[in-house]
């Protein structure tokens, strides 16, 4: 499951680590394994996207044209603010991979992104776990009162099949 998620994070972030921390909470998961793989696996698909883009700068290719179109607006604030650059980008979903495939093309210096990209994936894994987390703990709360949702749900369903059925016997003058 650990290797999922690592994987995961390297392609896809937010549901990976929303679902790894709900199921934190529900006690299938432990957390420790949970950060440290999430993390890693996060910083390390950054780190390939990064060297993505350092390889493939000056090539036509379908990855080059993608993340100019997407994160070129940001070359100047990735320079300037990298910090608040990588930290935004975690939550624009569709950017995030983009503007570290453009910091490798544009020649950011590694060591220096990789310092906020490591501060910034910690506030955000903090932010999106936290709310996977206690989306879990407020499920059990409500888990309750989903039950008599249910069974309101089956009534009403049952109630309205029955008077279908009538209706339909009624309006053939079967009844």
């Amino acid at each position: 499951m650990y290797i999922l998620i690592f994987i995961g994070m390297m392609l896809e972030g937010d549901t990976v680590l929303f679902i790894a921390a709900f199921l934190t909470h529900q006690g299938i998961l432990h957390a420790t394994p949970v950060f440290l793989t999430a993390l890693w696996g996060m910083i390390l698909g950054d780190n390939l996207w990064y060297t993505l883009g350092f390889k493939l700068k000056n090539s036509n290719t379908f990855l080059n044209q993608w993340a100019e179109k997407l994160a070129k607006p940001f070359d100047e604030h990735l320079k300037n603010y990298p910090l608040r650059a990588t930290f935004l980008s975690k939550f624009t979903y569709g950017v995030g991979h983009a503007i570290f495939f453009r910091a490798g093309a544009i020649r950011i210096n590694w060591r220096k992104l990789e310092q906020n990209d490591i501060l910034a994936t910690l506030f955000w894994m903090l932010i999106v776990s936290g709310l996977g987390y206690f989306s879990s703990a407020s499920f059990f709360l409500f888990k309750r009162y989903l039950r008599f949702g249910e069974v309101a749900l089956l009534l009403g369903l049952i109630i309205f099949f029955t008077l279908k059925h009538l209706i339909v016997k009624k309006s053939k003058g079967k009844f």
